[in-house]
């Protein structure tokens, strides 16, 4: 009897040994499953950027960000900072003069803007990762524009998803014109649904301002859908007092590209400016403040900024004595005059086809 209930002791003993540490082993495998899981997810988010990157070029904006910086390796993917940076960027990274500029556009401050605000708000769109606009109607073609490295090829014109949000209008890629890296430019048409949405559009259009002087000190606006501070993507303004450009009348300067996260691997001509610009504004008019005719496209800027450029009375300083600084630490936009003399001089070869000859003709008013 004794001995019974001494086998049963150590059978509840052996019991308690077995499940203390057969649940442990359990907690074990979960954390290794979860572990497993969590990184699936993680080569899954980077298999997406990857692929999303190869199809719309520099500034392919994925689940988890934008093209901020050129993607780590995997291994390095993993690392907790690796992937922060993949979904955030703060301002600071790219504001000039003391304030960030860059506001969302709401109902509210849409309606207390001026006409020429809000024209060029409402010709703005997202476009794949980046920005485009609405330059009009030519030849028959509902033209646009965004940056080369926005739409590097026809494939990623056609595979993008064109939005208007103040209108409310969504239209497709229909012909490619396009690309060319000096103003790292691309010009396509979109197609259409129905003359509603195609009279919203005419009502907005604005082509560039081919052949309009560029001057010091030019108020700019300037409205994309860049990261920096907006991670709901909304569209966003720039008008501050330091958006106004920085470079000497009509000078520009083909230059590289001084973007330490991300750089093209190409000059364009470009002008200088102190609008805030982030990643995603890629592909968005520079607009004159008073008169809503577009100057330009923005194409990059230098980031992260230098901390200098991020005190309005330094940046007064660099327009004044005009310093180096105008030409390596600011935002950079491809000048209206040098796309009108690149278009020009492809329509004077006369090796365009028809169809894109006279649309190129009918842009430039010819």
């Amino acid at each position: 009897m004794t001995q019974g209930r001494l086998d049963f002791s150590l059978v509840i003993s052996s019991y308690k040994f077995h499940l203390k540490y057969g649940i442990r082993a359990l907690g074990q495998a979960w954390g290794n499953m979860k572990k497993i899981a969590d990184r699936f997810v993680l080569i899954i988010i980077f298999g997406f950027v990857t692929m999303t990157v190869a199809i719309t070029g520099k500034n392919a904006i994925a689940l988890t960000g934008s093209d901020v910086f050129t993607l780590p390796t995997l291994p390095d993917f993993f690392a907790p900072t690796a992937l922060a940076r993949v979904v955030s960027q703060s301002s600071d990274d790219y504001r000039i003069g003391d304030v960030w500029g860059k506001k969302p556009v709401t109902e509210d401050v849409f309606n207390r803007e001026t006409a020429a605000f809000k024209r060029a708000a409402q010709a703005t769109a997202s476009a794949g990762g980046g920005t485009s606009f609405f330059l009009g109607e030519f030849n028959g073609q509902m033209v646009m524009a965004t940056n080369h490295h926005v739409f590097p090829d026809q494939r990623a014109c056609l595979r993008a998803h064109i939005h208007f949000p103040l209108l409310d209008v969504d239209v497709s890629c229909e012909k490619y014109f396009g690309t060319w890296t000096d103003i790292d430019l691309t010009l396509y048409s979109v197609e259409v649904e129905g003359p509603l949405d195609r009279e919203k559009l005419l009502s907005v259009a604005g082509n560039f301002a081919f052949r309009k002087d560029l001057l010091e000190e030019q108020g700019l606006l300037t409205i994309g859908f860049g990261i920096a501070g907006n991670p709901g993507r909304q569209l966003m303004a720039g008008q501050d007092s330091d958006c106004k450009v920085f470079s000497k009348k009509n000078e520009f300067r083909f230059m590289g590209d001084p973007d330490e996260f991300n750089p093209g691997p190409y000059k364009a001509w470009s002008f200088s400016n102190g609008c805030d610009v982030s990643h995603g504004d890629s592909g968005s008019a520079m607009v004159d403040r008073q008169t809503s005719e577009v100057v330009g496209i923005i194409w990059t800027g230098r980031v992260p900024k230098n901390p200098k450029v991020q005190h309005s009375d330094y940046l007064r300083d660099v327009l004044t004595h005009q310093t180096e600084e105008v030409w390596t630490e600011l935002s950079y936009a491809v000048p209206a005059q040098k796309i009108g003399q690149l278009l020009q001089g492809l329509i004077d070869q006369g090796t365009l086809e028809p169809e894109t000859q006279a649309t190129f003709q009918a842009l430039l008013g010819d």
